[in-house]
């Protein structure tokens, strides 16, 4: 009898985990995967998560029955002397191995990355850090899966096994098949039949996430055209009314992007700049209004009038509607210099806040237009930053373009990990509408000094209903400048300062073979052991 209510207790299952409501956190566990009812759940809303998740396990193991079936094909052709011999066309029928692509050079090693409590990982910019909710999620399905096949005949043997821990493990991702895990685990062996028994017990697990073939679905205009006479005229009014869809997402190309930029000094940065957006958007007739907010520099003299020259001479150009020219008061603040730039457009404008030291492609004007929803979304871009030129060039590289010796430069579309870095923690460079951004109370002005203006925005739209989207956009890429750290900024803006130009002196690889060619660093334990025995 009471074997019979303990189990009764698992198939109709009652969470009592959550103070909070059911099933809002422990989806993924045992006691989900064996119960045939989970109750109680009255929210429609977590009805529907409850819904998603058991589909989503259908679906995965369809999946999983698909690659079985596929494996089995290719075993077959293989025995006939009918495999295929191009291996990206036939990726799924690969049996499991950690050597599915061999690499032809050192560049195309896949490293691993060391999981434990943090994440040690030498091609991160931060190489110990905090586990992201996406890798955590992964490794909770990949665990559930294996202790699914584990424990799949457990009754016949007299035996369950559960899951304990993660003591520790490696973790990489071949973009041609998948994710590769090797993991500790740390479980519980509990024997019912005969000698009942609970033991710990360490298992190592050797585990591949096969990557499925790309689907493409089609999407069907709201208002497509019906056969009948009647539809065809309903959909010819609502063409004139409001346009298609079809008319609507040509128009969004279309789109004027609002380019706000606030400067203070920078005379030849600024002429560069100029440059790159006259052969990106003015030669080429882009729909484009540039509008510039002009602080007056106090270690540039006359720069202010040579750069309200610079930007008469292309407004003679390329017609005064194009161009703007806004002039600000006091000290150079880039919050205020935005908000002042954003305030002379309207609320439906499209805004695209952009440094100086930006160099611009052609290609990311689409995607500005794009990744952009007026009430729903916001994109705010990760660009790729360039080193210290003088450390990427200083044994004339490949990567350098170099005029003179004193005067090198990175190529600036040269995405190698020696010339520079995608800025996953950069927020500045971002594009929104002028009333998403007014919605969620835009920049606070009250913060002085060198950056966190930028981070408070996007915390605000993170914290708000708005959407906000990141993506590496190759089209945009932050030239190198020297960074200085004002003494006067806050703690916070200090380390932030610090840390930038930390990232910018070189690569990790560069960095480390400029330690190892250095005796006194690599033999500072040698000497200190010669001292000790003087």
């Amino acid at each position: 009898m009471i074997f019979q209510v303990s189990w009764m207790q698992q198939i109709l299952y009652q969470n009592y985990k959550e103070d909070k409501g059911s099933f809002k956190k422990t989806l993924k566990s045992k006691e989900v995967e064996k119960a045939v009812t989970l109750h109680p759940v009255k929210d429609p809303v977590y009805q529907y998560r409850i819904y998603n998740h058991i589909q989503s396990t259908i679906i995965m193991n369809l999946h999983q029955k698909e690659l079985r079936l596929v494996r089995e094909v290719t075993m077959m052709e293989q025995l006939l002397g009918l495999q295929k011999s191009n291996i990206v066309d036939n990726k799924l029928g690969i049996l499991p191995s950690l050597n599915k692509y061999p690499p032809k050079s050192e560049e195309e090693v896949l490293t691993w990355d060391f999981l434990k409590k943090p994440i040690y990982s030498h091609n991160h910019l931060n190489p110990k850090r905090g586990m992201e909710a996406s890798l955590s999620g992964a490794l909770d399905d990949v665990v559930m899966q294996v202790m699914q096949l584990v424990n799949k005949n457990a009754r016949q043997r007299g035996r369950t096994i559960d899951f304990k821990e993660i003591l520790y493990g490696y973790r990489r991702t071949n973009p041609l098949f998948g994710a590769d895990y090797i993991l500790d685990l740390l479980l519980i062996y509990r024997k019912h039949k005969g000698r009942k028994m609970t033991v710990p017990v360490r298992r190592h697990a050797y585990l591949q996430q096969s990557f499925m073939n790309v689907l493409f679905t089609e999407e069907i205009p709201k208002y497509h055209p019906r056969p009948s006479v009647g539809g065809q005229v309903i959909n010819l009014f609502r063409q004139i009314a409001g346009g298609s869809d079809d008319q609507k997402a040509l128009d969004k190309r279309k789109e004027t992007i609002h380019f706000i930029m606030p400067l203070a000094g920078r005379l030849k940065i600024f002429q560069r700049f100029m440059r790159n957006i006259e052969d990106v958007c003015f030669k080429s007739g882009e729909n484009v209004r540039l509008h510039v907010v002009l602080f007056n520099s106090e270690k540039e003299d006359m720069a202010l009038e040579r750069s309200i020259d610079l930007l008469q001479k292309y407004q003679r150009n390329y017609g005064g509607n194009n161009i703007e020219i806004i002039q600000a008061n006091g000290a150079f603040n880039r919050g205020r210099g935005l908000e002042l730039g954003a305030s002379k457009c309207k609320s439906d404008a499209l805004l695209y806040f952009i440094d100086v030291d930006i160099v611009l492609r052609k290609d990311a004007l689409n995607r500005i237009r794009l990744n952009t929803k007026q009430g729903f979304q916001v994109y705010f871009p990760i660009v790729f930053s360039q080193f210290d030129p003088t450390t990427v060039c200083q044994d004339d590289s490949q990567h350098c373009a170099c005029p003179s010796p004193n005067n090198c430069l990175i190529k600036p579309y040269d995405f190698h990990h020696d010339t520079g870095y995608w800025r996953q923690f950069g927020f500045g460079i971002a594009a929104m509408y002028r009333s998403d951004m007014l919605s969620v109370g835009g920049f606070d002005l009250s913060i002085e000094g060198w950056g966190k203006e930028d981070v408070d925005l996007y915390t605000k739209f993170i914290e708000s209903n708005i959407t906000v989207f990141r993506s590496i956009d190759p089209g945009m890429t932050h030239a190198f400048h020297p960074i200085e750290c004002d003494a006067s900024l806050e703690t916070n803006q200090m380390t932030m300062c610090i840390n930038s130009k930390a990232q910018s002196y070189g690569s990790v690889w560069q960095m480390a073979e400029t330690v190892y060619n250095e005796d006194d660093i690599m033999r500072r334990h040698e000497k200190h052991s010669l001292d000790v025995r003087s």
